[in-house]
């Protein structure tokens, strides 16, 4: 059996050895680029398996392309919005996703240490030095950090990776949390004395606002113009979770206008092309681009593999084809 790679994994030849071991033999793609279609159009024709990247568009269309050999897709990340598991189902191709604790930890970590970042300048006072030959004079009246301690986090997703954002900040930096969910996360409750509340509300109080729900037709665009609108003109945006969930012209336009101290940005489209304020980090969807948790989905996407391909049972996964059980 033959399962086709769009693009190299951190650790391809890891990935390799545990197929091999079952039998199943790995065909990567040459190029480091996301997959052109017709390169996956071809190589779909003659594989058991398809592993994807979250910025691989796998949607209705090519899907209905596959032959009748692909039983699995194997999206390699969390998330999975890039793939139509819908129209998959309806085919009978699985799909799975690689929701490793070790990722949730990465995730988590990335959404701080961008958030301390932005509290304390660090990329404005980085860009300010490196346009500089020297250290610049000391001035009061230069922009000012604003403290982490004491404040209050809001974040939009108490899941997986939110919940260990609030312990963080909670634990780290006595920070009250906040959140808006879906439902009630009674485990944050008594652990950090988290409060559920309306997005407005959370909008409106928190200092520091981190997006880290899962985009859906029900999300989309949940951080809308009017709810960014809601935000202290000192508080810090963070989104390591999906583009869609916030509306990017209203961010960048109170960005630009000086109304927000900054944000950090893990996700994102090419609007940000138009940020010119200087308080703002992108890091290129790299928010759980960490050894350990790029090795623990490596060896889960493969254990998905396995267990699809030769016993029907995935170990992940995020849909039920007809005729196969969930």
């Amino acid at each position: 059996m033959n399962v086709f790679l769009t693009r190299p994994l951190f650790n391809s030849s890891l990935l390799k050895a545990r197929l091999s071991e079952a039998g199943i033999t790995l065909i990567v793609a040459d190029s480091d680029d996301i997959c052109d279609r017709t390169e996956l159009l071809e190589k779909m024709q003659n594989v058991a398996a398809i592993l994807t990247h979250t910025e691989d568009d796998i949607d209705a269309d090519l899907i209905a392309k596959m032959p009748s050999t692909v039983k699995l897709i194997a999206n390699y990340g969390i998330g999975f919005s890039n793939i139509d598991v819908v129209a998959a189902a309806e085919k009978g191709i699985q799909v799975t996703n690689t929701p490793t604790e070790e990722a949730f930890h990465a995730t988590a970590e990335a959404t701080v240490a961008l958030l301390v970042s932005i509290a304390r300048q660090i990329p404005a006072l980085s860009a300010e030095r490196k346009a500089m030959k020297a250290d610049p004079a000391p001035s009061f009246q230069r922009p000012t950090a604003v403290s982490i301690r004491n404040k209050i986090t809001g974040i939009i997703g108490l899941g997986r990776i939110g919940s260990r954002v609030a312990q963080m900040m909670h634990h780290g930096f006595n920070n009250t949390i906040i959140y808006y969910d879906l439902s009630l996360n009674k485990a944050m409750g008594q652990a950090v004395n988290a409060k559920k509340v309306e997005l407005a509300e959370l909008m409106s109080n928190a200092d520091f606002i981190c997006v880290n729900m899962p985009l859906s037709e029900h999300t989309y665009d949940l951080v809308s113009a009017k709810m960014l609108a809601l935000m202290k003109p000192d508080a810090v945006l963070i989104n390591t979770a999906r583009a869609g969930l916030v509306n990017e012209e209203a961010l960048i336009c109170r960005l630009n206008a000086g109304q927000l101290h900054g944000a950090g940005l893990d996700v994102y489209t090419d609007k940000v092309n138009n940020i010119t304020a200087k308080n703002v980090a992108l890091t290129s969807h790299f928010a759980n681009f960490e050894r350990e948790a790029y090795t623990a989905m490596t060896n889960l996407v493969a254990d998905n593999i396995i267990g699809c391909l030769n016993n029907n049972k995935p170990v992940t996964p995020v849909n039920s084809p007809r005729g196969i059980s969930s």
